[in-house]
């Protein structure tokens, strides 16, 4: 024998269905939220402890700044062994290898100000003056 539902019992069964699945929305979207707020707040605990150390050893090439170049300057060099003394070292983390760790590392101080580049510009421009093939005419002018 088959039950067919009276039209009010469907009406029932269906709000019972849509609270069932808005609770489930609500419940799932209130977790959601909790785990974005948590990721964000780790994150951003994190980011403010800059270790000055790591900063200086993820610019890799010393030119002031953590940029492109020093992660492609690591990623050139992975799987190889350095030493701690060579200039230049792509071993970001000092373990002896340049791997996934060196670039996470590179990768998480990127676009910060590492300081003063090791080799300032040539303010003189006494390099420009030494190589140049042309002769250079310099003329000076002085109001004293």
């Amino acid at each position: 024998m088959v039950h067919l539902l009276h039209n009010s019992c469907k009406r029932c069964l269906n709000i019972f269905r849509t609270h069932i699945y808005y609770l489930y929305r609500k419940t799932f979207m209130k977790k959601w939220i909790c785990l974005l707020v948590s990721l964000f707040l780790f994150t951003v605990g994190y980011a403010q402890e800059t270790d000055f150390d790591d900063l200086l050893a993820s610019d890799v090439n010393a030119d002031g700044i953590v940029n492109i170049l020093d992660l492609v300057f690591v990623a050139s060099h992975f799987g190889v062994t350095f030493s701690a003394d060579q200039y230049a070292n792509p071993d970001v983390n000092g373990d002896g290898t340049v791997n996934i760790l060196d670039l996470t590392l590179v990768a998480s101080h990127f676009g910060k100000y590492s300081g003063i580049p090791l080799e300032l510009t040539d303010k003189t421009f006494d390099n420009v003056v030494r190589n140049a093939k042309l002769p250079i005419l310099v003329e000076f002018k002085s109001d004293y």
